[in-house]
């Protein structure tokens, strides 16, 4: 006599697949950041959906910039790091920010981020 098994066919199936899932590697999650050279080509696109990549990025790194300061000023009570003078519009800072990019000593192969502090740096 045949006795009844404990899973059902659904059950077993799950159940394989479960233990098949397991053996797999996970894939590790990553956070790539753009270099100078990728900056360089979204500020230089003639695609609109590139120029707003471009745009986004410098406002994001400008934010960045800031909440750095502001961090610094209330914890430690240091003074800002980063300023950027009234009225320097997003075309502006780009256009600031292609001409450092293209001086012969700029390192292309750094974070984007870390080139547009040294462009408002140096501005």
């Amino acid at each position: 006599m045949m006795q009844p098994s404990l899973f059902s066919g659904f059950q077993k199936l799950a159940l394989t697949a479960l233990i098949c899932m397991s053996f797999l590697q996970a894939v590790p999650a990553r956070a790539d950041f753009i270099n100078g050279d990728q900056l360089g080509l979204y500020c230089t696109s003639k695609n609109p959906n590139d120029e707003a990549v471009c745009f986004v990025y410098l406002a994001g790194a400008v934010d960045a910039f800031t909440t750095i300061n502001l961090m610094g000023e209330k914890a430690r009570g240091t003074k800002w790091q980063f300023c950027l003078p009234d009225g320097v519009s997003l075309v502006h800072l780009k256009a600031i920010t292609m001409t450092w990019l293209e001086r012969p000593e700029a390192n292309l192969d750094l974070a984007a981020t870390l080139l547009i502090w040294g462009t408002i740096k140096d501005a």
